[in-house]
């Protein structure tokens, strides 16, 4: 256990300049004096710079699979063929899931038509602008370095390096929610209007990414000003904030209800979601913060240390209680309140990252030994299986697919693991801790780069080959026939490489009776198609599989 001598006093930290901390560990810290003297908007900018190199390259080589991704491509799709942005629709019918902010950014970047890498942009751009708001949160409610450690941990977690490569409303939603929460920060130690406005302006893009999900950053805001001991600004200053966060989706909604004539049924949409949320349980909860663990690794083995240290501190300091309030809202609300899926817990991933940069700064001695050991041993253990996997090559089912990782990347990786683990001991021994986290994240994100470049996305596109499943039924239909399709398993990812006019079917079930009016061809899965093929007169023109499960292109016979 570590003792009071062995960790920084955080009110000091907040307070003080890394250089002017007194007591153990002053002298290390004076070391790295370079992150004090590094501008602010340098910083941001090179933070900026480096998360998108991470995060960029390659997310176009992916297809498009996964029916969230297809959904927000055929939106897109829709917004560009008719110039109308208003609200979200579907080839054929709204889209009464989620606000349009997503599908904006996307169809400004998808001028020439969307593709794999204008749909996942946005993510990747939303992601990198994340990493800068808490490298800016860190910097203000901490020092410089906590702030440069947390968006480098942030970069080098494997789950918030996949979302930022998705194109999901999800990382946009983390990126509102984080400049938020730093408009507030501001508000917290300096006051003024501007800090205000920036909370506001945080609050009303988070609603209008997802709707009510937006709201969870002014709860945490609430919680956050009710539970600090001090405040430099006024609650006056907030007002005009709100009022802004306000007006945002509510000028959206009223321009859309006056210009969008079917504004009713998306407006009905999006409650029947929100209702469909709140009530329908899921037995993913486990499954979440799972992936929310794995996902953080391995940065995962330092929050035991950082939470024990959080709580020897009274009162705790003013980033720990924020990111506090931060985790306990967004764990209580997916685990809860809302059905949780994985990417649900992705606005989890900057307060952890805030708190490991923050617990790696106050703690040395005993305290920082012992939360380092277990990061160095977790490093070394995934090298060490690489070089094993390396040595004795193991092929395994994933899926139902056999898969065995290439011998080039195991190699890479590993040897790479290894050598930013003694280089980052080297420098932790000379009193360059920044240097040694910075360098070992360096490497865990170079190491995410080649497997997902090497082993992921080879296999997703061995996996689900929907581009070629579709360029082989697209061969089938004349130009100009237009094609029906169902919001369903892979028909809606197929349908986005269609090469043909759309137009979405009502949703369709074994044994139903009433024939909808459909096109002539439909896109429909093997199981529903043989259920519908006698009593719809459907013929079969041909059929692909994607991941065992077979798809057919079908055509109308009569009426």
């Amino acid at each position: 256990m570590a003792h009071e001598a062995d960790v920084v006093d955080p009110g000091i930290v907040e307070r003080a300049s890394p250089h002017l901390l007194a007591g153990p560990g002053a002298r290390s810290r004076a070391r790295e004096r370079w992150v004090d003297r590094v501008h602010p908007l340098l910083g941001a900018t090179l933070v900026f710079v480096v998360a998108l190199l991470a995060f960029v390259p390659g997310i176009g080589r992916r297809d498009i699979w996964t029916r969230d991704e297809a959904r927000t491509a055929l939106v897109v799709q829709e917004m560009l063929a008719t110039g109308d942005w208003s609200i979200a629709r579907m080839p054929g019918g709204v889209h009464g899931k989620k606000p349009p902010l997503y599908h904006w950014l996307t169809a400004l970047t998808s001028r020439e038509g969307v593709d794999e890498t204008t749909l996942r942009l946005p993510a990747a751009v939303a992601g990198s602008g994340t990493v800068v708001v808490v490298y800016l949160l860190g910097a203000e409610l901490a020092a410089p370095a906590v702030g440069l450690v947390a968006a480098a941990v942030l970069i080098a977690s494997p789950g918030f390096f996949e979302w930022a490569r998705v194109g999901r409303m999800e990382t946009l939603l983390v990126f509102c929610l984080s400049l938020s929460l730093w408009g507030l920060s501001r508000w917290l130690r300096r006051g003024g209007y501007r800090s205000g406005l920036v909370f506001g302006i945080g609050l009303g893009l988070a609603i209008l990414t997802k709707g009510p999900a937006g709201f969870l950053a002014l709860v945490i805001a609430a919680l956050v000003v009710l539970t600090c001991r001090s405040r430099a600004g006024h609650l006056r200053e907030l007002v005009p904030g709100l009022a802004l966060a306000g007006t945002l989706p509510v000028a959206w909604l009223g321009l859309a209800a006056l210009t969008a004539t079917d504004f009713g049924a998306y407006a009905g949409g999006m409650g029947a979601t929100i209702a469909g949320e709140l009530t329908r349980r899921s037995s993913q909860s486990s499954s979440g913060i799972t992936a929310l663990t794995i996902g953080f690794l391995p940065w995962t083995l330092l929050i035991p240390g950082a939470m024990f240290l959080a709580a020897r501190r009274r009162p705790p300091a003013l980033l720990v209680l924020m990111c506090l309030w931060w985790l306990t809202i967004v764990l209580g609300v997916f685990l809860f309140l809302v059905s949780p899926r994985a990417a649900y817990f992705e606005p989890a991933f900057p307060p952890l990252a805030l708190v490991a940069a923050w617990s790696l700064w106050v703690a040395h001695g005993r305290a920082r030994r012992a939360l380092l050991v277990p990061l160095g041993l977790g490093v070394i253990a995934v090298a060490a299986t690489g070089v094993v996997m390396a040595a004795w090559p193991v092929t395994f089912e994933l899926h139902h697919v056999r898969v065995a990782l290439p011998l080039w990347t195991t190699v890479m990786t590993s040897a790479l693991l290894v050598v930013v683990v003694l280089v980052g001991a080297a420098l932790e021994r000379r009193g360059a801790s920044v240097a040694a986290i910075l360098t070992v994240a360096v490497g865990v994100i170079a190491g995410l780069v080649v497997f997902e470049l090497g082993v992921r996305v080879p296999f997703d596109n061995r996996l689900y080959s929907v581009r070629a499943a579709a360029g082989r039924l697209q061969s089938h239909v004349p130009p100009g026939a237009t094609v029906g399709y169902l919001d369903a398993h892979r028909v809606t990812a197929i349908a986005v490489y269609l090469r043909r006019p759309l137009k979405q079917l009502p949703t369709l079930r074994p044994g139903d009776t009433t024939v909808p009016a459909t096109p002539d061809y439909l896109l429909l899965p093997l199981g529903l198609f043989e259920d519908l093929a006698a009593r719809w007169s459907l013929e079969r023109v041909d059929e692909v599989r994607v991941h065992l499960t077979g798809y057919v292109l079908a055509r109308r016979t009569r009426g």
